[in-house]
């Protein structure tokens, strides 16, 4: 397998997480317009371990991001697998951010009663 073709397979890949990501967060849109936000809410919101993983997720999406940035720009030859992977990793950081933010709203969304 050459290079080329890896290539085409990690783009396929960051594509479909891109996809994935956009579900998410159209998903997390409706629950959030669904949601009571009471005073329960906010504290779960505000717990120290969610706020951790968040503050987590978003420091290790801008490390891959600069340290992809900065090795592009050094114009490193023969050195393409390695920036694609650096954004396969951070698009999947991206995706696991929007993940947890989709388990954590879930169970506050009101049920909608289908007009029957």
């Amino acid at each position: 397998m050459n290079e080329y073709t890896v290539y085409k397979y990690m783009e396929f890949f960051i594509f479909s997480i891109y996809l994935i990501f956009i579900y998410l967060l159209v998903q997390i849109w409706f629950l959030w317009k669904d949601i009571e936000k009471n005073d329960f809410f906010l504290k779960s919101l505000a717990k120290e371990s969610f706020f951790r993983k968040n503050c987590v997720y978003v420091f290790l999406f801008s490390s891959f991001f600069i340290i992809h940035e900065f090795f592009e720009g050094l114009n490193i030859p023969n050195s393409i697998l390695f920036f694609e992977f650096l954004d396969v990793i951070s698009i999947f950081i991206l995706f696991l951010f929007a993940y947890n933010w989709y388990i954590v709203l879930k169970p506050f969304a009101k049920k909608k009663n289908p007009g029957i």
